[in-house]
């Protein structure tokens, strides 16, 4: 008796095929290389940095795999960090940390009318060799004549940034945050980052 026995016909076996390919420009994520020295240099000085902080806005979201196109940095932290942090680069500060307000490019889109968004920190200002460095302690967001929110507070991520340990505000806050704003093009950019990191097909 035989061990195998082979059918006349075979069954079709639906087995998915994912087929490799080049990806479009608009997927590449690429982080330029002044910025990716100046964000290497910040991990560096601020390792020891005892209060909490971590990167945020477009450079943050760059380092987990979104995709966007930074300019400068941003590093989100409290009132004493801003302290700490403007003491650690007093060499590269062009403006001391002093409470400011303003009101960022971008609307919320919620309602059926775009409603202004500002915000309120205390902000220190850096020039690393060209590229710039905003630090903002104790964040808080208004949306239109709303009430201002609490200070924006997070547990740090951490990636690797060419062997440099950095904290990064995670993805997660983010994406809590632009969907109050209603922003979900950009909450696409993140769960197509997140997709991508967990290897799924997007």
């Amino acid at each position: 008796m035989p061990v195998l026995v082979v059918p006349d016909k075979a069954k079709p076996l639906n087995i998915p095929i994912f087929q490799s390919r080049i990806p479009k420009p608009e997927e590449l994520v690429v982080l330029d290389k002044p910025l990716l020295e100046a964000t290497i240099e910040v991990g560096n000085l601020l390792k020891d940095c005892k209060a909490k902080w971590a990167l945020a806005g477009d450079i943050g979201e760059i380092l987990n795999g979104v995709n966007v196109q930074p300019d400068h940095i941003t590093i989100l932290t409290n009132v004493v960090g801003c302290e700490e942090i403007s003491t650690k680069l007093k060499g590269f500060q062009v403006e001391a940390s002093k409470l400011v307000e303003t009101q960022i490019k971008r609307n919320a889109e919620i309602e059926p009318k775009p409603l202004p968004i500002m915000i309120k920190s205390y902000t220190s200002r850096f020039d690393l060799n060209g590229q710039r460095l905003n630090v903002h302690g104790d964040l808080r967001i208004k949306v239109g004549d709303w009430d201002w929110g609490d200070p924006l507070d997070y547990e740090p991520e951490y990636v690797y940034v060419v062997g440099v340990k950095v904290p990064v505000v995670p993805l997660e806050l983010k994406t809590r945050l632009y969907r109050g704003l209603g922003w979900y093009d950009r909450v696409s950019k993140i769960h197509a980052a997140m997709a991508r990191r967990h290897h799924k097909i997007v």
